[in-house]
């Protein structure tokens, strides 16, 4: 068999593997909107397709599990395996092990500490932190927690995070901050970062981005950048190296950037 050949017939099988995985997928999302299940005839109605067409998959997705027949009625129905696979990994635990390379790397490139921080309620938790291979920096320690007033972190979360989740902190405030906060989410999200000198340490200036996955805003990755003699980066070049790591990191939890819409802002 030539190699061309070869690759023809790969290819093909590929392509008649996909209509299989289609007819899978469009099985157990109607299964998941039907309480007491379907009968192969009432799938064969509901999807419009043969029995000739669903009928090995759906035996297929039952003796690996996926489905169960009632015996009595015939009606198929979800197991609660799908429900078993989508805990067995801990979306946190999922960041962090998709974060922590990329913030090393960050702080090997800047010289700069970094840290990824999400949401906890009014606060923002610190899920990992790295800390600058110089002999003297500034840190935040992982596991520490801040109010959301006071970081960088909370409003680049909230900048990209739905105008509910936002009216909601809002409403919390003092209403004399009211309007400098909207105008202060209103310039992150059309800029895609923040950079502005920290509430907390004086000298250290926060550049912060926003991390995503496939559900939409998720974390934000902050280097608490100081001027130090000798050193390789400048801010701007730090802010730059931050950006593309944010992006790589969001690609690697599932985020579309084309389909979000952010592709300008977010790579500007």
């Amino acid at each position: 068999m030539t190699e061309q050949s070869a690759f023809a017939k790969t290819e093909k099988k590929a392509k008649s593997a996909v209509p299989s995985v289609e007819k899978a997928f469009d099985i157990l999302e109607l299964l998941a909107g039907a309480e007491d299940g379907l009968t192969m005839n009432e799938m064969v109605d509901a999807l419009g397709r043969t029995m000739g067409e669903i009928y090995r998959i759906v035996v297929y997705l039952t003796e690996r599990g996926f489905l169960a027949q009632n015996p009595e009625t015939s009606r198929y129905a979800l197991t609660l395996k799908l429900f078993e696979l989508s805990h067995r990994h801990d979306p946190t635990e999922r960041l962090i092990a998709r974060a922590v390379p990329i913030l090393e790397r960050i702080a090997a490139l800047t010289e700069q500490s970094c840290h990824l921080g999400v949401l906890n309620r009014d606060n923002v938790l610190v899920l990992a932190s790295v800390q600058s291979p110089r002999p003297a920096g500034y840190s935040v320690r992982t596991g520490a927690l801040f109010s959301v007033d006071r970081t960088s972190s909370g409003h680049v979360i909230l900048a990209f995070a739905k105008a509910a989740q936002q009216n909601r902190y809002i409403e919390r405030l003092d209403k004399s901050a009211h309007a400098d906060v909207r105008e202060r989410l209103k310039r992150i999200a059309a800029r895609g970062y923040e950079d502005t000198p920290s509430t907390m340490i004086e000298g250290v200036r926060n550049l912060c981005v926003p991390v995503f996955d496939s559900r939409g805003i998720a974390a934000a990755i902050t280097s608490g950048y100081i001027s130090q003699s000798d050193l390789s980066t400048s801010a701007e070049e730090t802010l730059a190296t931050l950006r593309r790591s944010a992006v790589e990191l969001s690609q690697s939890l599932g985020f579309r950037m084309a389909e979000s819409g952010l592709e300008a802002i977010l790579l500007h």
